[in-house]
């Protein structure tokens, strides 16, 4: 049970996991394990309060555990508990001081808590054992800047860029200091490169179109948010300014479009209700611009402009009682405020300045453009704490083969539906609980989903002693269930056992093949996981016989259908795994050519071409990849094109 849940933990199946944690504690609760990884699981489901208490449960069980004290200081941290973190994260140095997580972590709450001097000698302890450690000189830069110190901030950040300067989030972050000190022309040349390196980023084109503002190049700032948009369709801050901007060019309606969706997503946004209903009125829309202004003056009784504006509006639908009424209430001020000073004071004039913080809701500065947090905050980059337990992050590696699944992953920012005639068959033949489908993403599951992945476990199991004559299909229909479920031995059992009932079907040895490769990976990863992290670009996988198990039932699989270009992908990308690039190359080849819309497959064949030195040509299939919606290959481009 400790093994299923920890594997469930790894591939992000939260839910899961904790429902083995549950059964390993109801039956051993002296352990500290289970309580430990049950909290890294609720960490990452955001029940921070839970994830403390298990910490509790496993500290007082064992004292010893680190990284129970790296799991219990970040859940306090997202309770804003940053003393009790910080005794969290020193607890844990005293018995390993070199942790970098921990005092990168330890450095961040310091900051928090407004201890600024000793989170820069925190910084300097972690600098002085990692100098490379890039992350550090990002937060020491951020401490430099709020203390003052510009040139300081901006000497730490460019240290930072040297020891890599492919990394996006640092030159995000140093052309939010560069903006913030009015350089716009570097700013902008910053977020060029960020983008560059990472196209996918909304904030980062937020950010250049407020540089771009700032420039006054307002089709590249409108633009900028386009894209912005394109990519996080949610945010409200691209949707204001955008309005704000078309507005200021004229085009009202589209202007219109935006403000309602700021003001669907924040109802009490009054700066974009008073907007749009201006711009109601422009286009004609009286009664849509009274609401709005009435809505606006309910809340800022005292906004003139508000009354002037409703007064013209009321007029023009005829409502002239009402329209005096507010003609009255704006001389009234008017005579009011003059008769308390030595002249009319407009105090409906906006403050000063080109743009506004987030936060501010001064009716008032409508017209100004918000400031993304990026740009106000300039320490919105080290607001990351680091913590996951189980670190899968390398720099570039082989994407993942291809699995039968009846689950689709709908959160990623490009998604594909793969169509195969094969896979379509073996939907047909009834076996099933649902469609059967490939994916190479995993994707965490939900608690129906896992009660009926048990449910199904139960009646394959019942039909296989009522009905042994359909034993391969049933077998293989467990093991998926068993394998989503993350308990690899018995689906692989399974399988091993359909093998034997029936050694012509394909679907059989693919499953197989996927089951022994997720066995794998599970195994490496404990081995791995108090390793320090490996510094090339492309982590060079280990000879492990179990790959060429793995790769033997594939070649099987291919025999018995050749056309099933994923078999050819897999067996591909496990061959690169390996290191046998030739062959690597071949399947990936024949994979192209059955089916040239397979993003993946020019991905890794791209990688492959890089370690075997044909540039031209590695270049030229992680270009196709971008273009079928694998962003990521343009970062790799940018990386090895200068032969870094």
């Amino acid at each position: 049970m400790m093994s299923v849940g920890r594997t469930a933990l790894y591939f992000d199946d939260y839910v899961l996991s904790i429902q083995y944690f549950n059964q390993v504690i109801n039956a051993k609760p002296y352990l500290a394990e289970p309580y430990f990884y049950r909290a890294v699981a609720k960490l990452s489901l955001e029940d921070y309060r839970g994830a403390e208490q298990d910490c509790n449960n496993a500290l007082s069980r064992n004292p010893f555990v680190v990284n129970c004290y790296q799991v219990r200081g970040l859940a306090r941290v997202y309770q804003a508990k940053y003393d009790d973190a910080i005794s969290d994260f020193r607890a844990g140095l005293r018995l390993e001081p070199d942790n970098v997580s921990l005092r990168h972590n330890l450095i961040l709450c310091l900051a928090r808590s407004d201890r600024k001097d000793e989170a820069i000698k925190a910084a300097d302890t972690l600098l002085a054992s990692s100098p490379k450690y890039a992350p550090a000189m990002a937060m020491r830069s951020d401490l430099l800047w709020e203390q003052g110190d510009s040139t300081g901030a901006l000497e730490w950040v460019n240290k930072a860029l040297d020891v890599n300067k492919y990394d996006a989030d640092m030159l995000h972050h140093r052309g939010v200091m560069l903006a913030r000190l009015e350089r716009y022309e570097e700013a902008e040349q910053d977020m060029d490169r960020a983008i560059y390196l990472d196209p996918t980023s909304s904030g980062a084109y937020i950010t250049r179109a407020m540089v771009r503002y700032f420039r006054d190049n307002l089709n590249g700032a409108l633009s900028d948010y386009d894209m912005s948009i394109m990519i996080d369709p949610a945010s409200v801050t691209g949707h204001y300014n955008r309005g704000n901007l078309r507005a200021q060019i004229g085009d009202d309606n589209r202007a219109i479009e935006d403000f309602d969706m700021v003001i669907d997503a924040e109802p009490d946004n009054l700066l974009a209700i008073f907007y749009r209903g201006m711009l109601r009125e422009n286009t004609g829309d009286y009664r849509g611009a009274e609401q709005d202004m009435t809505r606006v003056l309910e809340e800022y009784p005292q906004f003139i402009q508000g009354y002037q504006i409703r007064s013209e509006v009321r007029e023009k639908l005829g409502d002239l009682r009402g329209a005096e009424q507010d003609a009255m209430v704006v001389l009234r001020e008017q005579n009011r405020r003059f008769n308390n000073a030595m002249g009319y004071a407009d105090d409906d004039k906006e403050d000063d300045g080109k743009t506004r913080d987030k936060s501010d809701k001064n009716v008032r500065n409508y017209r100004k453009i918000i400031v993304d947090e990026d740009l106000e905050n300039s320490t919105g980059f080290s607001s990351q704490y680091r913590g996951k337990v189980q670190n899968r992050n390398v720099d570039v590696q082989y994407l993942e083969p291809y699995r039968l699944t009846f689950f689709r992953d709908h959160t990623q920012t490009v998604s594909k539906v793969h169509v195969s005639r094969v896979v379509d068959e073996l939907s047909a033949s009834g076996c099933f609980m649902q469609e059967i489908v490939l994916e190479n993403h995993d994707v965490q599951l939900e608690q129906r989903q896992i009660d009926r992945l048990f449910a199904d476990i139960g009646l394959r199991t019942q039909n296989l002693s009522d009905n042994p004559g359909n034993a391969d299909c049933l077998l293989l229909a467990r093991a998926i269930d068993f394998a989503l479920l993350q308990d690899f031995t018995n689906a692989e059992q399974d399988l091993d056992n359909a093998v034997s009932v029936n050694p012509d079907n394909w679907a059989v040895w693919f499953c197989r093949s996927q089951v022994r490769a997720r066995s794998i990976q599970i195994r490496r990863a404990e081995q791995d996981m108090d390793l320090q992290q490996v510094n090339s670009l492309i982590r060079e996988n280990i000879s492990d016989p179990g790959y060429q198990f793995v790769i033997r039932d594939l070649t099987r699989a291919i025999e018995l259908e050749p056309s099933f270009a994923f078999a050819y992908y897999n067996r591909g990308t496990f061959y690169a795994m390996t290191n046998d690039l030739h062959a690597a190359i071949v399947d990936l080849d024949k994979a192209i050519e059955l089916d040239e819309t397979l993003a993946e497959a020019w991905y890794n064949r791209g990688l492959v071409l890089v370690l075997l030195d044909r540039m031209d040509e590695a270049f030229s299939d992680l270009s196709r990849a971008g273009e079928l919606g694998i962003y990521s290959a343009y970062n790799i481009i940018k990386r090895f094109s200068k032969g870094d």
